[in-house]
Formats: structure tokens, sequence, C-alpha cells
């Protein structure tokens, strides 16, 4: 099949592809609408060694890369939830009361990045509400600031330091709700494309065998 025919196939079908489109896209837009958490809150915890004795600045950085992956991953466990329900009862009424759910919607609900470079732990929350979102945030950074031994020896002299206020924006924002959306649309024009294509072929095929006088049974029985 030739580019032309190609081009033929959009053309007669392009109503279909349009609409193959469009439904999809509609269909991503409201799921992520209706099952993604409303709001999303970003900010940043920088690790800081307070080192008295004088340490090479090579060990420094490697300290301060282990420390921050720990506490980073040390964010998804039990205690560190139970420290963070404790400053913010309200967090324990909304998570299921069984302790495999509970600790599996956290998960989802908090998400952490590295900068190891520099010692820096991106934090994301997901929640229902903006005031939500927000004294979530709030509640995790003070259990890292005052609660860093829960994973850390205290001899080793680790603070945590939220260096920027929580920043509380819809979820998804703008930006990926329209690529969702874009991509959504696209998938669903190929999708049709492709299915108007390949039954063009069985058609182009059946004509060929119908014009050469040879039959479906003759084909098989050779």
């Amino acid at each position: 099949m030739n580019y032309s025919q190609i081009l033929a196939i959009i053309k007669q079908k392009k109503g279909l592809i349009i609409i193959s489109g469009l439904l999809l896209a509609a269909v991503s837009f409201w799921g992520v609408m209706l099952f993604s958490p409303r709001y999303q809150s970003n900010f940043d915890v920088l690790i800081v060694q307070n080192q008295q004795e004088f340490v090479d600045s090579y060990t420094l950085a490697k300290s301060t890369e282990h420390f921050s992956k720990l506490l980073s991953e040390g964010i998804y466990t039990e205690t560190f939830l139970g420290k963070v329900i404790e400053n913010y009862p309200a967090l324990g009424k909304t998570l299921p009361i069984d302790r495999e759910d509970r600790m599996e919607k956290w998960g989802k609900m908090v998400r952490t990045s590295l900068n190891v470079e520099l010692g820096i732990i991106h934090i994301k929350v997901l929640a229902g509400s903006r005031a939500d979102a927000e004294a979530v945030s709030k509640t995790v950074a003070g259990v890292l600031a005052s609660n860093s031994n829960l994973f850390i020896s205290e001899n080793q002299k680790i603070e945590a330091r939220m260096i920027n206020a929580p920043i509380v924006k819809m979820n998804p924002g703008a930006g990926v709700l329209a690529a969702i959306t874009a991509v959504s649309f696209f998938i669903g024009a190929l999708l049709a494309y492709a299915a108007s294509f390949y039954k063009s072929l069985i058609a182009s095929g059946s004509e060929k065998t119908e014009d050469s006088g040879v039959s479906r049974e003759e084909i098989w029985q050779e």
C-alpha cells in the first residue's frame, strides 16, 4: 500500500478517526479528573551535617548522600507515618484501618525524589483538599526536622531543614493534563486508522483472490 492509498484511507475515514481520538481523549481527561487526588503540594528538605571535626569534602558528600537516601526511604515506613499521624490526627481518619492498605495508601499519597549531590529531598504530597495537602506537607517536614533520630543515630548530628514553604496547586497541572489529553487523542486516532487500514488490506486481498479466479477452498487445498 503506497502513500496515496494511505492518504485515501485517512480522507475516507477522517470522521471516524477524529471521533475515536476525541472519545479516548475525553475518557482520559475525565478519568484523570475523577480518580486523581485534586491537589498536590511540593517542597524541599535540605539534609545538613553538623561536623565538629574536619572531614574531607568527598567523605562529607558521600555521607550526606547516604543520609539523604536513608531519610527519603524512611518517609515510607510505618514508624514515620505513626509520627505524622501523632502530629496531625486528621490524617489517620482518612487512611484505611488495615495496616497493609494504610501503608499502600500512604505510599501513593507521599512521593520523594533526591538531589543526592546537594543532599536535598524533593517531597510531593497528594491530597483531596488544599488544606490537607498543606497540613500533611508541614507535618512531614516537622517530623523529619525533629525525629531524624528515628533512622539515624543522634551521634551523627544530622539536621533536616525545610528550605521552601509548600507550594500547593491543582493535580495534575494544566500542562500535564493537556499532554495526557493530546496523547490520548492521537492514540485513539491511530487505533481507528489502524483498524481501517487492516480492513482495507483484507478487502484488497479478497478482491485480488476473486480477480485471479482462485477460490479460498482451492488456496487451502494447494
